[in-house]
């Protein structure tokens, strides 16, 4: 995002403005940063597309909280789950024809429709559902869908107690503290395969994800990992992060090695495979690398001290909470 622009109503320049404001949807009031730019000379405020998007994501990222509804790659996630076209998924749940299509896109369903579909997120309860609209089906059709349910099922029953899927669950429920992102362990691990050369020792890797993270998403209003930071004495970390990092090594992302410091011996990350640049969005690789090339040049310590200013920890510090992207992302101080 750009800091400045030319303002279109004079030769002045515009800077970008952050301030919390209240927004409606469907009869329902929320509290966001308003996105927008104001002009140094003549004091004119305008705002840009993409300014006007942040802003509106929020509202409705905040209403999907609340009332429980899928982010709209979770809807695409689901629909693939069960191995059906957005037409078919519409035909079953009886929702419109390409309805479904149209939440994938991002279109918020009504209260009726968003009950269903986080009932149906249960594979079981889906199959219930689709029992009840066998009629509507070919018999052909209906027994492939019964028989890929029965996959789905049984691999759910046989993950129930699966130590990952407690960790990088892609069908969380979207909020403030995963930044309304679905997490995945692949994208997380190539987050941190990007910032090994620099970060190859866990308090400053930690530092570089939160920053990261947290910068991406006071740039779009999502974050990238779908993951949570919690503020521990040491600063924002990801939260329970020594086992997540076991588990990156177990997958066979990274590996750890002796390190010696100045002080005593401890051990280094390397990485075991190469970064993955697909995995992520243009605006997402620009918050990686800003974040990578900010921090260089500096010194653990200090980026530890950086991260001792920012009101998300600061605010959170005492309880060992977890951090609100919302709430705190557009006052990070560094970026």
């Amino acid at each position: 995002m750009k800091h400045e622009l030319e303002c279109p109503y004079c030769d002045g320049i515009a800077s970008l403005h952050i301030e919390p404001a209240k927004l409606s949807f469907r009869k329902e009031e929320f509290e966001v940063n308003s996105y927008f730019y104001k002009c140094n000379k003549c004091n004119q405020e305008f705002t840009e597309q993409y300014t006007d998007t942040i802003t509106l994501d929020q509202v409705y990222n905040q209403y999907r909280q609340t009332h429980n509804i899928p982010s709209a790659e979770q809807f695409k996630l689901i629909r693939e789950r069960y191995n059906l076209s957005a037409s078919k998924m519409s035909l079953i749940l009886g929702i419109g024809q390409n309805q479904y299509s149209l939440y994938e896109s991002g279109d918020i369903p009504n209260e009726s429709n968003s009950q269903l579909i986080s009932l149906i997120m249960d594979p079981e309860i889906f199959k219930k559902h689709l029992l009840k609209r066998k009629s509507i089906l070919q018999p052909k059709d209906f027994d492939k869908i019964v028989e890929h349910l029965d996959s789905v099922i049984l691999e759910e029953l046989e993950n129930a107690n699966c130590f990952e899927s407690s960790f990088f669950n892609p069908f969380s429920a979207p909020s403030d503290l995963n930044g309304f992102q679905s997490t995945s362990l692949a994208k997380f691990a190539n987050m941190v395969i990007f910032f090994l050369q620099d970060a190859f020792l866990v308090t400053r890797l930690n530092k570089y994800l939160f920053y990261s993270d947290f910068l991406n998403y006071k740039n779009s209003g999502f974050s990238i990992s779908g993951y949570n930071y919690a503020a521990i004495p040491l600063g924002p970390v990801p939260q329970d992060y020594k086992t997540v990092y076991d588990l990156l090594e177990e997958h066979n992302y990274i590996l750890t090695e002796p390190y010696e410091t100045e002080f005593d011996f401890t051990e280094k990350f390397v990485l075991a495979k190469e970064f993955d640049s697909s995995l992520f969005s243009q605006i997402e690789l620009e918050s990686l690398k800003t974040v990578k090339q900010k921090f260089a040049a500096l010194k653990t310590k200090q980026i530890i001290d950086m991260s001792h200013e920012e009101l998300g920890w600061l605010e959170n510090k005492d309880r060992k909470d977890l951090i609100s992207y919302q709430k705190y992302a557009s006052l990070l101080k560094h970026f």
